[in-house]
């Protein structure tokens, strides 16, 4: 797991035995950025979702396959937001959950101020410079 600010982590894939073992660490919520059936033995979400639940701990998927989409920029925001911390968002390798917190946050934090800290987490995600500056009106 690498940690963004805010009391956010991203990682890969997390299995029900990992996100038992994160919650009973304090892990208050779950994204799931990674769309079902990407990869075989991949758990489901609605899967995931039951251990959440089980758990006590928030949990939503907010797939991601394919391009950004304003919609996925808002369900992201929202989710940041809204949710208990701290937060672990994960996909296949973290990449995805590391460029939709960029989205999530750029308004606030500039966009060097995202690219900063995923570069920090190990992310380098330059090649969205572009779209950030963009949203963010830079």
């Amino acid at each position: 797991m690498r940690e963004l600010p805010g009391d956010v982590f991203v990682a890969g894939q997390l299995l029900a035995a990992q996100m038992e073992a994160l919650a009973e660490q304090g892990v208050m919520s779950f994204i799931n950025n990674r769309p079902d059936m990407e990869a075989p033995m991949q758990p489901l979400s609605e899967d995931l979702e039951a251990v959440a639940q089980r758990l006590g701990v928030d949990y939503l998927h907010i797939p991601m396959s394919g391009g950004l989409t304003p919609g996925l920029i808002e369900a992201s925001s929202n989710a940041y937001e809204n949710l208990p911390r701290p937060i672990v968002a994960f996909c296949a390798s973290g990449t995805r959950s590391a460029a939709l917190w960029a989205f999530a946050h750029v308004k606030n934090l500039g966009v060097n101020g995202v690219l900063d800290a995923v570069s920090e987490a190990g992310y380098q995600l330059e090649q969205i410079r572009s779209p950030l500056e963009a949203m963010s009106g830079s």
